[in-house]
């Protein structure tokens, strides 16, 4: 029964229903063949939103808006040009480090390429840079959003597996690091092949007036990210305070919102918020329905079954995570799949927190690899390009994503370095 369901939600998704709407059709189609009685769908789908922490996915998402529709975006892109502009093909750099400062205060790497796509791919074009290869930098680099804290897919992942959030955010940091330094240097061989342009000569003095200009954005991740991490604040209370700093610094001190654009945010917030959660409502239905199955075992046995190396299980996981990222909504994959496969891992003597940061990479590479590829499709749907004119140069930041994913599922303590 439950791997019926598990292909009859496969079968919606690929009819195209919403993937929140597959999830509960799924669940309910499975329990009145079970005989068990509807009224727990209900129940079900209130109790699986009903989470304080899960307050923190609509201010983070607002946060993020806020920081795109007001002067931060166009501060932090400043400061990252005065740091390496003076690069060979720096530009792409200038990118992909706009990008990690914007993952400091988004936590979602769709809103990140929404706001970085209609910024950088115009600008990347105009000064020489292939139109394919500033899509792809734009799309990759938008992933470092739910790596680097805030993430919204941690916060998920730490709800659903009861895992300290605060230490998911502090372990995405490393990994963040080097998948933006895996970035920079694909980046720069493309550069050296293609003798793209220097932006600017280095200087000094534009780099403290750049500093200066960005120094109020730069310290609302500060506040938000280090309140959390020192244990001053929960991560509901992070994302607030974020929030009410963002609106001071664009409607105090910048001026630059107003009521009408202000209330276009909110729109799109509660938009994007609302898919969240019913893709949450609807997993919390089916995931109770295939716990009751067992189906978490059973996956876990089964994986466990086909080696006892500790090696090859955890590609096989990684295996399984990547195909799955392919397929789901990284909100639904985390929801549904991480509780079956949790067992497993942790009889393996991986972390959770651990385990957290490997299943991030994973759906991050999910995000630029079709059927799905929620990030590459945003970039490619802003810009008007299609998906083959990108992947052609994507394909070699995903290499990279790869390289960055083997690195840290083997290497625990690039994750775990603060304990």
């Amino acid at each position: 029964m439950a791997w019926l369901v598990v292909g009859f939600l496969l079968l919606l998704i690929l009819a195209g229903v919403p993937i929140g709407f597959s999830l509960m059709m799924a669940a309910a189609a499975a329990m009145f063949i079970a005989g068990i009685d509807l009224i727990v769908v209900p129940i079900q789908l209130f109790s699986g939103i009903n989470s304080v922490i899960l307050l923190a996915i609509p201010l983070f998402i607002f946060m993020g808006e806020l920081m795109g529709a007001t002067s931060i975006a166009e501060r932090i892109i400043g400061l990252a040009a005065a740091l390496v502009g003076w690069v060979r093909g720096g530009l792409a750099h200038v990118n992909v480090l706009a990008s990690m400062f914007m993952a400091e205060m988004s936590g979602s790497a769709v809103a990140d390429a929404a706001v970085m796509s209609k910024i950088f791919v115009p600008s990347m074009e105009k000064r020489g840079y292939p139109r394919g290869f500033a899509a792809a930098v734009t799309a990759t680099s938008a992933t470092l959003g739910i790596i680097i804290p805030p993430s919204i897919p941690m916060v998920l992942y730490g709800v659903t597996t009861n895992t300290s959030i605060r230490e998911l955010f502090i372990a995405g940091i490393v990994p963040g690091i080097l998948l933006a330094g895996a970035f920079m240097v694909t980046s720069q061989i493309f550069a050296m092949r293609g003798k793209f342009p220097v932006e600017r000569a280095f200087s000094l003095p534009q780099l403290g007036k750049s500093f200066s200009a960005a120094l109020v954005p730069l310290m609302i991740p500060v506040v938000v990210v280090g309140g959390l991490i020192a244990g001053f604040v929960t991560p509901t209370e992070a994302a607030a305070v974020g929030v009410v700093a963002a609106l001071l610094f664009g409607a105090v001190l910048q001026r630059d919102l107003n009521g009408a654009r202000l209330y276009r945010l909110l729109v799109v917030t509660v938009r994007q918020t609302a898919v969240v959660m019913m893709i949450i409502a609807g997993s919390a239905v089916l995931s109770q329905f295939l716990a009751n199955e067992q189906l978490p075992q059973k996956i876990a046995g089964g994986l466990g079954g086909l080696t006892d190396n500790y090696f090859l299980r955890l590609l096989l996981i990684n295996a399984f995570l990547l195909v799955l990222g392919m397929f789901l909504h990284a909100s639904a994959a985390i929801i549904v799949v991480v509780p079956m496969l949790l067992p497993l891992v942790q009889s393996m003597g991986v972390d959770p927190v651990h385990f957290g940061v490997i299943v991030c990479l994973n759906l991050g590479i999910g995000q630029q690899t079709p059927p799905v590829a929620s990030v590459l499709l945003t970039v490619c749907s802003a810009v008007g390009m299609p998906i083959e004119k990108v992947m052609g140069y994507g394909k070699w930041f995903i290499l990279s994503m790869f390289v960055v994913l083997i690195i840290v599922s083997f290497s625990p303590w690039t994750a775990l370095w603060f304990r």
